[in-house]
């Protein structure tokens, strides 16, 4: 769980919505069993939603995570109701779906199939992006970089 930077233990395996937390950046997902059966992780699928829909999502990709669904995802977290300046956009919050190693492409890209199989998304560009934490570390959008991901996958248009 250290890429997750878990600073909030309050926050893992809870259940408030997120766009009413506003005392942490992220609500985590965690379940050893399940992360036991992933390798190294050092990267993340990321699926952006309206504010509208973020609760709802959070709590859909979270049952799908417990039930054992989302093959070769570690751990998932996602944003809150607290205003972050690496956000690209106020109105929209992100679910993130922890894996690796980003270094096995084809494992990735099959991960990311996998995740949206069992989690239909809809993205403006119709792509779903996957970036390496080192990417993360670099900096965002918002902050100034002008590639933040290292494969994308084809995924609804909407």
């Amino acid at each position: 769980m250290s890429s997750m930077n878990m600073d909030v233990d309050l926050y893992v395996d809870s259940n408030p919505k997120p766009t009413e937390v506003t005392d942490s950046f992220w609500l985590f997902e965690y379940n050893e069993e399940i992360a036991r059966n992933s390798p190294s992780v050092d990267g993340k699928w990321l699926q952006f939603y309206d504010l509208s829909q973020l609760d709802t999502m959070w709590e859909y990709a979270k049952a799908k995570y417990r039930a054992g669904r989302l093959i070769g995802i570690h751990s998932l977290k996602v944003s809150t109701g607290r205003p972050n300046q690496r956000a690209s956009n106020a109105s929209q919050g992100v679910i993130i779906f922890y894996c690796g190693p980003s270094v096995d492409e084809q494992r990735i890209r099959m991960i990311g199939q996998k995740l949206l199989e069992e989690i239909p998304y809809k993205s403006w560009s119709g792509w779903m992006s996957f970036k390496t934490d080192e990417q993360t570390y670099a900096g965002t959008q918002a902050t100034g970089q002008v590639k933040n991901h290292l494969y994308k996958i084809r995924c609804a248009k909407g």
